[in-house]
């Protein structure tokens, strides 16, 4: 109840003195149906995060701006910088159940692997779309919680254009990124680049980032093709976790000095559009290849696993006014293949003999449509269906060996309606179904030793949202009913496998304000209160109904605060506060403890100098000592409790000149 009353305090003070500046929402374009369309077309409840408010903001990462700016939890539970997502409560399998997508495209890995944010520099993003609860019909499965899709920037028409960026902060961290914009009447080019380098704040966790994209653009707004490319390359250390002891003499240590991975990654993507008159014709193909390495000296193990998938996603869109009112109707199929192999060893120089191995492939395959109408001035309907086929296959030898195949029908549905109650309300209902296919590594060790069945979940939610002179309110409450739900439990078999649940269920309410108080001030405020809950289930003799699922907070808030200032110079300042939540490996809710709720408060100093922008910027700037990943009663942990903690204060300047 505290963390609630602290929520609802922020949205509270939000109301009462304001939120954050939004641009004109006639002038913003966004993809919500997978098609260009306008602001105001878009369902009601999509938060955009637009390019500026990426830059004002505190974050220097991707998981910490969404944690900011859309409402999500995140966490480190590995030491990486690729945090962990969690929309809507979904706990340790938040990443499965959250669909990120690359300008359309799914970034979610085929494992239970975070998705890898680290490789999107913020700078390259044009805007962010955050739907809440939605995303099954268009894009398919693991979007129960939401979808988020990251459109990234493209040539600019204009004149050529050269960024720089440079900056340093605490822990040794040292940051370069660079682009070039050549533009064209018909034909358009940017390039850019990015270096990251740091210490971290734990021992052994030095991190070493470098990517690379580009995008080549020919044609115009009717009719256009687009190649987007790129690379990335991370090596990174592994500090491990720190118990209770630990904790308190020694934070920053490291009981695992010689664990280690890497990764290397390369993408690219064809997209074509063509408009002839009401019709519009999209289509994007996508190849990626990803090889991942792993070292954990400590427990004598290594792996490596390498992954391609492609896809090819055509799609139509119809667009009229039949009977004097708009509507719009949009077709597509989605075909995507994904091939995963992994092998494990005792070390890298024994990896061509490995212990263990495992191959995996998926075929999916997918029809769907969403018709997208006025019924009447002041009502909007949306219906949509998905069928999806689904072929999995597994092959493992050494530990666990089977050969195992499924196939799979799942499908997704959606009904929605937004009504306008008048000039400034909207209210707006949904109903829904989704699904969720298990990853490699959850069919790689099972509790029944079969290959699981996927996850499904009925949704509904009610809100209202409220428009007028810069200020905008929404609230809405939500419930998601799961069948079948993926999930490890460490009471199914001696050590824990991976198992289909009983009924599982999540609930909330989501209250999000933002308004521009005066020519100087902008203000932004989130609060939300979640639970997650077991219905039924006896689990290893442990009757789990009513039981609470680990590592979902009750509450999560930030309030938000930008006062520009003179001389061209802004400040902007974030209080961001995580509830208390059950620690991971407590489905049993037997421990008496809950991991503890902590407020961090952020802040940053800008001014920009003609061509010249300069920034300073603390986080944690009360030297908050917190962790937002424990585990209890864990292999090789010397006390109940072992957690990933976090860094204190920490610092970071820039500098970036733009010249044409």
């Amino acid at each position: 109840m505290r963390g609630l009353a602290v929520g609802l305090s922020l949205v509270l003070s939000m109301l009462a003195l304001s939120a954050q500046a939004q641009p004109d929402d006639d002038a913003i374009v966004v993809t919500a149906v997978r098609f260009p369309e306008r602001r105001l077309d878009a369902p009601v409840g999509m938060t955009i995060i637009t390019a500026d408010a990426i830059a004002r903001d505190t974050a220097r990462t991707l998981p910490e701006l969404l944690a900011h700016l859309g409402g999500l939890h995140v966490r480190d539970n590995s030491g990486s910088p690729d945090l962990q997502l969690d929309l809507r409560g979904f706990g340790i399998t938040g990443d499965q159940n959250t669909l990120v997508l690359l300008d359309g495209v799914r970034l979610n890995e085929n494992d239970l692997s975070p998705t890898k944010l680290s490789a999107i520099p913020l700078q390259s993003i044009e805007r962010i779309e955050i739907v809440r609860g939605s995303g099954a019909v268009l894009y398919g499965g693991g979007a129960t919680g939401g979808t988020i899709n990251i459109i990234t920037k493209g040539p600019q028409a204009g004149r050529p254009a050269v960024t720089a960026f440079a900056g340093a902060g605490s822990f040794d961290t040292l940051e370069a990124r660079a682009s070039v914009n050549l533009p064209g009447e018909r034909f358009g080019a940017l390039l850019s680049g990015s270096h990251l380098e740091s210490d971290n704040y734990r021992a052994n966790n030095r991190l070493r980032q470098d990517n690379a994209t580009g995008e080549l653009r020919y044609g115009d707004d009717a009719a256009n093709l687009a190649m987007k490319f790129g690379g990335d390359s991370q090596r990174l250390q592994l500090p491990g976790t720190r118990d209770e002891l630990e904790l308190a003499s020694d934070r920053r240590g490291t009981n695992t000095p010689g664990d280690w991975s890497t990764r290397d990654g390369s993408f690219v993507t064809l997209l074509g559009r063509n408009s002839v008159g009401d019709f519009e014709l999209a289509a994007d193909a996508a190849y990626r290849d990803q090889l991942t390495t792993a070292n954990y000296a400590s427990l004598a193990s290594y792996y490596e696993a390498r992954l391609h998938s492609a896809t090819f996603s055509p799609r139509l869109r119809w667009q009229g006014e039949p009977g004097g009112l708009a509507a719009s109707l949009v077709l597509g199929a989605d075909l995507g293949y994904w091939s995963y192999g992994r092998q494990f060893a005792a070390s890298p120089a024994s990896i061509g003999s490995p212990t263990s191995t495992s191959s995996a492939d998926q075929d999916a395959a997918s029809l769907y449509a969403q018709l997208n109408g006025q019924v009447t001035r002041a009502a909007k309907l949306t219906l949509g269906w998905r069928s999806e086929r689904v072929s999995s296959t597994l092959e493992q030898t050494g530990f666990a060996a089977s050969s195992l195949a499924q196939t799979r029908s799942p499908h997704a549905s959606e009904i929605g309606l937004q009504y306008a109650l008048a000039a400034a309300w909207t209210a707006f209902g949904r109903l829904a179904t989704s699904f969720r296919i298990a990853t490699v590594d959850e069919n790689a060790f099972t509790a029944s030793g079969d290959l699981l069945e996927p996850q499904t979940a009925r949704q509904r939610e009610l809100g209202i949202e409220y428009r007028h002179n810069g200020l905008r309110l929404r609230g809405d409450a939500y419930t998601i009913d799961l069948e079948h739900e993926i999930y490890f439990s460490p009471l199914v078999v001696p050590f824990g496998a991976n198992t289909n649940l009983a009924p599982t269920r999540r609930t909330g309410f989501e209250l999000f304000a933002e308004w521009a108080l005066a020519e100087q001030i902008d203000l932004g405020a989130t609060a939300i209160y979640q639970t997650a809950k077991f219905k039924s289930g006896v689990y290893g003799g442990v009757d789990a109904a009513g039981k609470d699922i680990p590592l979902v907070p009750r509450a999560l808030g930030s309030l938000r605060a930008t006062w520009r200032l003179p001389s061209r110079a802004r400040l902007e300042g974030t209080l961001s506060y995580v509830g208390h939540q059950r620690y991971d490996n407590d489905q049993a809710n037997g421990f008496p403890q809950h991991m503890p709720s902590y407020l961090l408060a952020d802040a940053k100093l800008s001014r920009d100098l003609g061509d010249w922008s300069v920034a300073a910027t603390v986080r944690n700037l009360f030297d908050k000592r917190y962790y937002s990943y424990a585990i209890v009663d864990s292999f090789g942990c010397a006390t109940p409790i072992c957690a990933y903690p976090q860094a204190g204060r920490t610092w970071f300047a820039s500098a970036e000149l733009r010249f044409r």
